[in-house]
């Protein structure tokens, strides 16, 4: 090859390697996740854009760890203490791809609702909602709150993500999280209705700025 091709090659690696692609890899996450819930992992990690409705949770790109840790208390309560640490480690490691050298495009929504929801306590919640203000100002996400005023949009609780690729050739991809873990779906279809879906509920969401006015509201409540 050319010098030219190999140092695009080699730019590449090095690219990939500054990411962290691995760390999914490690044997105690292959063992936590399987099946489509694993292969999100790296989709999530390749993608230039994600589109998601986080229902009643705090988008997981966005949770703090004492958020996280007390939704696994609850929801994995009969687990080891090492697969709920493991879960946490992974949720944390993912938000990465918000603040690599070239971050992840990311357009959420969630519900009035998950804002409301004193999960951990007042102190944990307050945490996570000055959280969601930072990450709401970084460049590279736009975040916006369906309100319990929007009336049924505001109860449309379904989890799911597009998943975008750089390159035209590059299937776009959902995911819907169910009680037995992500399925994933790059049917032309059914991410056209996923992306009807967004539009619908996106129409019924506060603007970026109300929906920042309306976190830190809701934080003051909390004192």
């Amino acid at each position: 090859m050319t010098p030219g091709e190999r140092a695009g090659i080699v730019a590449t690696i090095e690219q990939g390697r500054s990411y962290g692609r691995t760390w999914y890899e490690r044997p105690e996450i292959q063992a936590l996740f399987s099946g489509d819930s694993y292969r999100y992992l790296s989709l999530e990690d390749a993608a230039e854009r994600i589109s998601l409705h986080s229902g009643t949770y705090v988008p997981g790109l966005f949770q703090t760890r004492e958020y996280v840790e007390a939704i696994v208390a609850f929801g994995q309560k009969h687990e080891s203490t090492e697969r709920r640490e493991t879960f946490v480690d992974a949720r944390l490691r993912r938000q990465e791809v918000r603040t690599r050298r070239n971050p992840l495009m990311v357009d959420a929504l969630c519900l009035e609702s998950a804002l409301r929801a004193v999960v951990g306590g007042p102190e944990v919640m307050r945490a996570q909602l000055r959280n969601l203000v930072a990450c709401a100002q970084q460049q590279n996400v736009t975040l916006r709150v369906i309100p319990f005023s929007a009336g049924a949009p505001s109860i449309a609780a379904a989890l799911f993500t597009i998943i975008d690729f750089p390159g035209a050739d590059n299937r776009s991809v959902v995911s819907q999280e169910r009680v037995i873990g992500d399925t994933l779906q790059d049917d032309p279809a059914e991410v056209r209705r996923a992306r009807r879906r967004f539009a619908d509920s996106a129409a019924h969401a506060l603007n970026e700025e109300a929906t920042i006015r309306c976190i830190e509201e809701i934080e003051k409540e909390l004192q």
